[in-house]
């Protein structure tokens, strides 16, 4: 069974009949299927948030089958804006700037409150991906990474519906600039940093509550640039 890793800058796998390699209506068969109209719904997802989405739907999914599941239906790319999500065969997000609702951005837990513990009585329990991604819970790893698509926020969501400028997807960046995934990642850790077990770090949180003008300020400068050439 092939791999499913794929080079930002290589051809993605073509799509293939899966139908045709596994018996019917067995369990596999059922699991196959299950995952097949996930990726109708959206052609993107993290790994952890399809396991999840599986289990949610009655399906008995372990972490191995649904990596043969995987497989034979997806791939992904091993760095770049998509990096590590898995995409399904024959869909390419480079060409297709709708693909930018999919791309991932990253929270790091600051290094002075990764000792943090969380005080509530469930604490023991991992808390529910969704959750997660509502911003209602703090994260339990140091290192995070989200579909912008499936982050519960106003901001977030206005920004990445909007039209891209962007002609071409960098494999840095993706569809967004540099400066627009810098502010979504802003975001991102303002809103977790306001869950934190202990309430929000004041010194975390107030030099950046100003995000919500960053567009507002982008205006003025251009406004000025303009009044200046003339």
């Amino acid at each position: 069974m092939q791999k499913g890793a794929v080079e930002y800058c290589w051809e993605i796998p073509e799509k293939i009949n899966w139908e045709d390699k596994l018996p019917k209506g067995t369990a596999e068969w059922k699991a196959q299927m299950a995952l097949a109209r996930l990726f109708e719904e959206r052609p993107i997802w993290p790994r952890w948030s399809l396991y999840e989405r599986l289990l949610d739907d009655g399906e008995e999914i372990t972490d191995y089958l649904l990596r043969r599941l995987l497989l034979r239906t997806g791939y992904y790319f091993s760095r770049g804006p998509y990096g590590k999500f898995w995409i399904q065969k024959g869909y390419d997000p480079r060409t297709n700037s709708d693909s930018r609702i999919y791309q991932k951005v990253d929270f790091r837990v600051p290094s002075n409150l990764r000792k943090l513990i969380d005080l509530n009585e469930n604490h023991e329990l991992k808390h529910k991906w969704k959750d997660i991604c509502k911003f209602l819970v703090w994260p339990s790893k140091a290192c995070n990474v989200f579909q912008l698509f499936e982050l519960d926020d106003d901001y977030i969501r206005e920004e990445i519906e909007k039209s891209t400028t962007m002609t071409i997807c960098s494999p840095l960046t993706g569809w967004f600039s540099e400066a627009l995934l810098k502010a979504l990642r802003l975001r991102v850790m303002i809103r977790f940093l306001s869950v934190a077990p202990k309430g929000p770090p004041e010194e975390f949180l107030n030099p950046r509550l100003k995000i919500s003008n960053v567009a507002g300020r982008k205006k003025r400068l251009v406004n000025f640039g303009s009044q200046k050439r003339s």
